[in-house]
């Protein structure tokens, strides 16, 4: 038995769920004085908050401004810490 590639074959409905509205890009300086993106963050209408700062967003996207006077980061390695793991004894 082959593998049917064929789209035709199996119909699929359509799940737009996974695609995002927005973004909120992110960016850093380079060394030849332009900027380099850093990552994005997705914002979806099917989250409550994140559809509340998509809206205010889009009737004025220099309020971006407002987040970055709000905004905190924060560093965290995602390599586990000695001793953090599970006590199984």
């Amino acid at each position: 038995m082959a593998f049917n590639t064929n789209a035709a074959a199996a119909p699929v409905a359509n799940n737009d769920s996974w695609k995002a509205q927005g973004f909120l890009n992110l960016y850093l300086p380079s060394k030849n004085g332009e900027r380099r993106k850093l990552g994005a963050i997705p914002l979806k209408e099917s989250k409550p908050n994140e559809k509340a700062l998509l809206e205010w967003l889009n009737e004025d996207p220099s309020r971006v401004s407002k987040i970055m006077e709000k905004l905190v980061v924060e560093y965290q390695s995602a390599v586990p810490a000695e001793g953090n793991g599970f006590d199984l004894d």
